[in-house]
């Protein structure tokens, strides 16, 4: 009776250790295969980690990129506004130029006219004396030599003015092509302008919508580091959790030193799988003395 007592109570304590090891085998699988998701884990956010922090360095040259380029589209906007400016100022001096040319040929034919009246003069005076029934020949001869030698110095400055009539003339022609040219030039260029200043405004409108965009996505993946950042205070949390339990429940020397020296989740990491690995030795221990 005792013996069948014995090999009963043999019985229960085998079926126990057996359970009991297909507990820890099942444990140190869980844990095996826990400790592989942690480091897989780890290194997946070590990698986007470092993904984010590159697209946010990308992000900030892309921005001095853009202000950059808009700083250089201002100064050419300023630049063609300046010299818009000159050339209106310029347009300005030579139509004042071409007043003054004009006036001074509307004086040159007020003079011209005011000089035919004395050629008129002169005319029906010749007419007059010639008409006359004098018997005093001397006198007659030197009022005519008087009135020649006047009727002579009237037609030379006749001819001097309608030769600065004629100069005067050609200048005029020749100011007024030159202003219609320059007109003319001045419109092209302003066209140019106006044209260039459109193109540098689109140019300019386009780089802030590249900087918006560009802020939008660099506010992007800094709410999706926010997001990695917090993942990862959740995974230390974790391992903090894993860590203090495994330490607890271990009296081996390099534990106690983990817990003074251990402040890298990398570190907590490698002693919870070296305490796993301990575990895993013990069990194949107690299964190899069973």
């Amino acid at each position: 009776m005792a013996s069948s007592t014995d090999v009963e109570r043999l019985l229960a304590q085998t079926q126990r250790e057996r359970n009991v090891r297909a507990t820890l085998k099942m444990q140190i699988k869980q844990h095996a295969q826990k400790e592989r998701d942690f480091a897989e884990w780890e290194e997946r956010l070590v990698d986007k980690q470092q993904r984010i922090e590159d697209n946010i360095v990308n992000c900030d040259d892309m921005l001095r990129q853009a202000d950059a380029k808009r700083e250089h589209a201002e100064d050419n906007v300023k630049r063609d506004a300046e010299s818009q400016r000159s050339s209106m100022r310029d347009i300005a001096r030579l139509r004042a130029q071409l007043e003054d040319i004009r006036a001074k040929c509307a004086h040159v034919s007020d003079e011209i006219q005011a000089s035919s009246k004395y050629f008129e003069f002169l005319s029906r005076s010749s007419q007059i004396v010639l008409a006359r029934n004098s018997s005093k020949a001397e006198d007659v001869y030197e009022l005519v030599e008087e009135i020649l030698d006047r009727h002579r110095t009237l037609v030379m400055a006749n001819h001097q003015l309608q030769d600065q009539f004629k100069v005067t003339a050609r200048s005029h022609d020749d100011l007024t092509d030159a202003h219609n040219k320059y007109v003319d030039d001045s419109r092209e260029n302003i066209l140019a302008l106006n044209t260039r200043l459109g193109g540098m405004k689109r140019l300019l409108e386009s780089n802030m919508r590249s900087t918006s965009a560009s802020m939008t996505t660099m506010t992007h993946f800094a709410k999706k580091c926010a997001l990695k950042h917090s993942s990862v205070s959740l995974v230390k949390m974790a391992t903090e959790n894993i860590f203090v339990k495994c330490t607890s429940r271990s009296h081996v020397a390099r534990c106690a030193t983990g817990r003074e020296h251990a402040s890298d989740t990398s570190v907590r990491l490698s002693i919870i799988r070296h305490f796993l690995c301990d575990m895993r030795a013990i069990a194949r221990e107690t299964t190899c003395d069973r």
